[in-house]
């Protein structure tokens, strides 16, 4: 159980402001991340607004709690065992986006692939890398400080917070066409806001039109996470994949995408377990066979949030 939870859950509730933040306890984890697994968290706040993130926050660390962030699509592999860490939530406000003539300002908690849609509906390309990106944006941001090249190229600024300290926002370098790693420590801070700095199409082609629907028809299903691994920087995740005879690989209720051999996919019966050891073997194979050593995309955690290594 949380260290000192009467304290704490009496504690968020009393800067409740507006209705938030909300406490729930005993929470099912299956229904908030992308891949459909884990078992209970011992306590969920869900945060609407900066403003209530920020107190939540301060109250955690005066608990000397840690917490782990949800938010759209979360790319989080909870244990079967549950959480014991407190779990934050990013909805209303901090899930929402808004597209401009050559771009988007995306909340933390906002889904990405659904972001990515809406801003190609518009006209707005730069995001085919990322249509299928089963992430929240505060995610995606995260993944891309530490080598993820998925969201890099189009990143324009980022704003974050911390415990006892305001909003900061920093403004990164064009970066169109690059693969560098993003220089940005984010820490244990959580991500706010994000902007994506994308390209007006103008005068939609019909073969781009045709392009973006035959898309929507080969969006990820519910239960899937995609990319699994991060690209390295001496060629794509996928080709090292195939080249290992990985596709299609099978642990319980988890296997390997035949179509995008980077994508996994979950049934409903999968456990956390499952995905675990899938990727391990898969990762293991690629090490063994290819000599490359690739790093997940996903992102496993034990009961107190720490991060598993594979």
């Amino acid at each position: 159980m949380l260290n000192g939870s009467p304290n704490l859950k009496k504690d968020l509730r009393s800067i409740r402001e507006n209705g938030e933040p909300e406490i729930h306890e005993r929470v099912d984890l299956r229904a908030w991340t992308a891949l459909g697994v884990g078992g209970l968290a011992d306590l969920l706040i869900r945060c609407r607004s900066a403003d209530g993130l920020q107190r939540a926050l301060d109250v955690l660390a005066t608990h000397g709690q840690t917490w782990l962030v949800l938010g759209a699509g979360s790319r989080l592999v909870p244990p079967d065992r549950g959480l014991r860490v407190p779990v934050l939530n990013l909805s209303g406000g901090l899930g929402l986006w808004e597209l401009d003539l050559d771009g988007a300002v995306a909340g933390g908690g906002a889904n990405l692939a659904q972001l990515c849609r809406a801003a190609q509906r518009t006209g707005l390309s730069g995001t085919d890398d990322l249509l299928n990106t089963g992430s929240s944006v505060g995610g995606a941001v995260h993944a891309a400080t530490k080598g993820d090249m998925h969201l890099a190229p189009v990143l324009d600024w980022v704003e974050f917070t911390r415990p006892g300290r305001a909003i900061e926002r920093v403004q990164l370098p064009d970066r169109r066409g690059s693969r560098a790693v993003i220089n940005l420590d984010l820490g244990r801070s959580v991500v706010v806001r994000a902007r994506l700095q994308l390209v007006s199409d103008q005068t939609p082609s019909r073969s781009g039109q045709s392009a973006w629907r035959r898309r929507q028809r080969e969006q990820r299903p519910p239960r899937s996470a995609d990319p699994l691994f991060i690209d390295p920087v001496d060629g794509k995740a996928e080709a090292f994949l195939t080249n290992a005879h990985c596709v299609e690989l099978k642990v319980g209720g988890a296997r390997l995408s035949s179509q995008r051999p980077n994508r996994i996919h979950t049934a409903k019966t999968a456990r956390s377990s499952d995905v675990l050891e899938l990727t391990r073997r898969i990762r293991d194979r690629v090490l063994e066979r290819e000599e490359i050593a690739l790093e997940p995309a996903i992102r496993f955690v034990d009961e107190d949030g720490e991060g598993i290594d594979l």
